[in-house]
């Protein structure tokens, strides 16, 4: 159907059980013609166990999100097309705001919603001084076990605070939502279970754990890193869940709906732990970040209810391409620098019924012409499809550890600045490399140790501010980038100096590096 500002869709929420509704305000125009229109998206104030006619939603107003730290703020953003097929069109009628949002982001599923009605139910008071505590400045602090901190902490590291054996003083903090915890214990289990505000926690456990209960708490999102429980109890509202490090035992994992509307993220040396997780039959969306090899086969017998599956590649392989058609529920696949599988393995369209999203990137070249190809129907009739950055096998050769790899055939990105970047990259892994040699002679000391980093990571970044000032190119995506190729370097040579007992500031280096750049 031809999509028209003012149409109305409800689409059913999971979390919510109960159906909600969103208006189209807007159809942004694609920057490219092979790209597809967007749609600016308005959530409305309303849900039901069944749909509305159109003339009782027009009663309807937008919804204002102020959960947390929103500020009456609508949850109004552009997506790409096409409408997702879960969507059903109610009626048109309207447009209840007039401006075009300037955010973007996938197709809402109704979670700032449920977010939004959950807030509502805490009392008012506590929401009054969640919202003051937000705004106060830095100058505020207040006394927990002999710690100043600031009033308006949303985060806290739990070691800086090492002799709280009370948590209810944690409540002095009326906006912390977020607690990165090193040791656990009923006490601290009970106070996440009876607080109103903590929906995020991280653990980096020092000793292994038996089992943590987090059933009744209001955790909607929980880091593991590294991995030492062996049974964990989570909400049935949980939506986010991130592995990091490696594991070595079974992970039982105790979830209501066995982890349906559940994403889970597996980092780097997480990424083959999905095979020592149990619980998890129905989870729905599975994305795997930094992999090296994939066996697609063991990921379907583990999680054969996925709804979405992405994979980034450092780069990586796909093993087993051909069994992606025994996930029957299928609606989102993506790849970003995996190889290893050809076109015909690759399953045809009228296999995949329910996929609605094809995004590859950085793939084999001849499975994207094929790919493509195949696709190509699908794609006039709503599939979501993009398959870019093709590579020759010798491309891959050339880009194994090169940070900057994903630069190669980027929109908005020259081949020479692309190659410039890498050629920067391994310019300094290599002065750090020499550095660190000269450094084990014991004839610097740490001050001196820290001017010459100085000027080694100058020359990095002056690199990138000759290559922005002749052409800009560089804007947040690509500037996380640049740092982040930083990140692993700083993090060995750190430890490699400590180990001779010499001693880098790396707040301070980081500090340095980041008010040298003008992108």
């Amino acid at each position: 159907m031809s999509i028209q500002p003012g149409d109305v869709f409800g689409f059913w929420n999971p979390q919510l059980n109960a159906y909600v509704a969103c208006q189209i305000t807007h159809i942004v125009p694609a920057d490219k013609p092979d790209e597809k229109d967007g749609y600016a998206a308005l959530m409305l104030h309303w849900t039901g166990r069944e749909l509305l006619s159109i003339d009782q939603l027009k009663q309807v107003k937008p919804l204002v999100i102020n959960f947390y730290f929103w500020s009456d703020h609508l949850d109004h953003l552009i997506s790409a097309g096409p409408i997702p097929p879960e969507y059903t069109y109610i009626g048109n009628f309207e447009v209840l705001v007039e401006e075009q949002p300037n955010s973007y982001g996938g197709w809402n599923s109704g979670s700032k919603m449920y977010r939004q009605l959950e807030w509502e139910r805490i009392s008012e008071d506590k929401r009054l001084n969640f919202k003051a505590a937000s705004k106060s400045d830095r100058s505020q602090q207040v006394e927990i076990a002999g710690e100043m901190v600031q009033l308006n902490t949303r985060s806290l590291y739990m070691n800086r605070i090492p002799d709280l054996t009370d948590y209810t003083e944690l409540d002095r903090l009326p906006c912390l939502t977020y607690l990165t915890v090193f040791d656990w214990s009923s006490a601290l289990e009970n106070y996440v279970r009876t607080h109103d505000f903590i929906y995020k926690l991280e653990l980096e456990l020092q000793t292994a754990v038996e089992r943590i209960d987090l059933q009744h708490t209001l955790i909607t999102e929980f880091t593991m890193k590294p991995q030492n429980i062996h049974e964990l109890i989570v909400p049935k509202d949980m939506d986010r869940m991130t592995f990091e490090g490696s594991l070595q035992h079974d992970v039982y994992i105790k979830h209501e709906r066995e982890g349906r509307g559940i994403t889970l993220r597996l980092n780097g040396d997480a990424v083959k732990t999905y095979r020592f997780l149990w619980g998890l039959k129905d989870l729905s969306v599975l994305e795997l970040y930094s992999a090296d090899d994939i066996d697609l086969g063991d990921v379907i017998d583990r999680f054969p209810s996925l709804q979405s599956l992405r994979m980034w590649g450092k780069p990586g392989y796909i093993r087993g391409m051909e069994q992606l058609y025994k996930l029957e529920q299928l609606q989102m696949f993506t790849t970003v620098d995996m190889f290893g599988f050809s076109g015909e393995q690759f399953p045809h369209p009228h296999q995949l019924p329910q996929l609605h999203t094809l995004w590859l990137t950085s793939l084999p070249d001849d499975a994207a012409k094929t790919i493509k190809q195949a696709y190509k129907q699908a794609a006039k009739q709503g599939l979501d499809l993009s398959v870019h950055q093709p590579r020759k096998p010798d491309w891959l050769a050339d880009n194994l550890d090169n940070p900057f790899r994903a630069w190669d055939g980027r929109d908005g990105i020259t081949p020479v600045q692309a190659k410039k970047a890498a050629s920067l990259y391994k310019q300094i892994r290599g002065q750090l490399r020499e550095f660190a040699a000269q450094a084990q002679t014991g004839e610097m000391s740490s001050k001196d140790v820290q001017l010459q980093l100085e000027h080694t990571f100058s020359t990095y970044i002056e690199g990138f501010n000759k290559l922005d000032k002749r052409k800009v190119f560089i804007y947040t995506e690509e500037r996380e980038e640049i740092f982040g190729a930083l990140t692993p370097l700083i993090s060995g040579l750190v430890k490699e100096l400590q180990a001779i007992q010499i001693e880098i500031d790396e707040h301070s280096l980081w500090e340095y590096t980041d008010q040298l750049r003008d992108f």
